[in-house]
């Protein structure tokens, strides 16, 4: 990647997260372009050589975090079973989500609005899978598409999680619910559950 494209990418990624705060504070509807470049620190104008409007601004922000979750799990110990990886490198998410009382706003507004959900869901996947098929046994018959379903079954879980995690009267925290979803899908032995940082 050259450099004129990791400066841009970096400044779409400012921009992106001013847009997420305030998307987060406001609502996505009552926040304007305007108040996202002035909390980004640009005019206007320069806003548009960057996004096209807030939806693409709020997509910039959740691939993000997508990449986030690839680079937390290219950091997992060698030899860590893919699905316990997979687990691993939602940790960071998780922690944060329980951690801030916008993350629910978050996750109601991301269901509010499925084409940005299926967005969010390809950029992931394909990011995750190119991560994890590196970690894939060895031998393992087509590791791409192997790595594609393994990552988008997480995906799926995070999303159950999330679900039940918003309904009324759920008081568990969203890495539990991650646990139990997870499990259902192939079980995660005691020291796979409520993961813990790459050391």
């Amino acid at each position: 990647m050259s450099l004129r494209e990791r400066t841009r990418r970096a400044v779409r990624g400012e921009i992106a997260e001013a847009a997420m705060g305030l998307f987060l504070e406001k609502g996505f509807d009552s926040t304007t372009v305007e108040e996202i470049a002035q909390a980004a620190g640009i005019s206007r104008r320069s806003y548009f050589r960057y996004f096209t409007g807030k939806d693409e601004a709020l997509a910039g922000a959740l691939e993000a975090i997508g990449r986030a979750i690839a680079e937390e799990l290219a950091q997992r110990p060698a030899g860590e079973a893919p699905w316990a990886c997979l687990r691993h490198a939602f940790a960071p998410l998780l922690a944060r989500a329980e951690a801030d009382p916008r993350a629910a706003a978050l996750a109601r507004l991301m269901l509010e609005r499925p084409d940005l959900q299926r967005g969010k869901e390809a950029s992931w996947q394909e990011g995750i899978a190119q991560a994890l098929a590196h970690r894939l046994p060895q031998g393992t018959t087509e590791p791409a598409f192997v790595s594609r379903a393994l990552a988008g079954a997480a995906i799926c879980c995070l999303h159950s999680a999330q679900d039940q995690w918003l309904r009324p009267g759920e008081d568990r925290p969203l890495s539990a619910l991650l646990d139990t979803a997870m499990d259902a899908v192939h079980p995660l032995r005691p020291g796979e559950r409520r993961a813990k940082p790459a050391e």
